[in-house]
């Protein structure tokens, strides 16, 4: 299962509305991971530091140690909608995860810098010292292609090498256990991930090549590690907010964000939730 970037889709529908992009920072979350939304909705957007220092449910999408990401312990990594903005994934993070993830948009009081653990590769990225605050966000962008779709048919990793570890995994794994208070059986996840290794050993830069290794695991094995996770998903959400074969956009009214969602359509914005959450 592949993580959709239909950034043609949405190309018109952004400039006849740049007045509304320019107004914020936004922070995706791009694993789509609803729990991290629902976190998100009640502490604020955290750093690893004050994320650990509460005691919060956390996994990383990436190890500011390990894999020098941006995103790092007292950091909050934002984008911003460019000026000149030319719509490449390899340049701009807004194209990049704005347009295929779920984002927070953020009030541009805050302050912000151009690097946060190390300097960034997009254009368009900029950081935050520390945590921002729950009043500084103003709304959810979601892209319509998400709002519908079921959540057996989310990719529920992002393309990063260091989310097909054993570690990440099993983190994963207790997270899930610890947020809907279920036991899980790793076995089936773990022997998927193997799975996901042993066709990575063919390729010499697998770094580069996550999403023809999913595909090849799909073909051999009739699904990915990603395909196994999104079915999980599927069925505790279901269970939890007593919906069968619950959406995306179910699950996120279930959270009852206080804050506007507005959709990402074609061909325009379309705000589709009156909010009724008190914090």
């Amino acid at each position: 299962m592949i993580k959709e970037h239909p950034i043609e889709k949405y190309i018109h529908s952004i400039v006849v509305n740049e007045s509304f992009f320019q107004k914020y920072y936004f922070h995706s979350v791009i694993d789509l991971n609803l729990i991290k939304v629902d976190s998100i909705l009640k502490n604020g957007i955290l750093t690893k530091q004050e994320i650990e220092e509460k005691k919060l449910l956390a996994t990383y999408t990436h190890d500011a140690r390990a894999f020098l990401s941006k995103n790092g312990r007292q950091f909050v990594s934002l984008t911003r909608y460019p000026e000149d903005i030319i719509f490449s994934p390899v340049f701009e993070s807004f194209t990049l995860h704005t347009l295929s993830s779920i984002s927070f948009m953020v009030d541009k009081s805050i302050s912000i810098s151009r690097e946060g653990e190390r300097q960034t590769y997009f254009d368009d990225e900029v950081f935050h010292k520390g945590g921002i605050a729950r009043d500084k966000l103003k709304g959810i962008l979601l892209p319509e292609h998400l709002t519908h779709k079921p959540i057996c048919q989310i990719p529920f990793l992002a393309l990063d090498l260091s989310c097909y570890t054993e570690t990440y995994l099993e983190n994963l794994i207790a997270y899930l256990e610890r947020y809907f208070g279920k036991k899980i059986e790793k076995y089936p996840f773990m022997e998927s991930l193997q799975q996901f290794w042993d066709i990575l050993d063919e390729y010499e830069k697998p770094e580069q090549w996550i999403n023809a290794i999913l595909e090849d695991q799909e073909e051999k094995y009739g699904k990915d590690i990603r395909d196994m996770l999104s079915f999980l998903f599927e069925q505790l959400w279901s269970d939890y907010i007593g919906i069968a074969n619950p959406t995306y956009i179910d699950v996120l009214k279930y959270l009852r964000p206080e804050i506007p969602i507005y959709e990402l359509q074609e061909k325009g914005i379309q705000k589709i939730k009156e909010t009724s959450r008190s914090f």
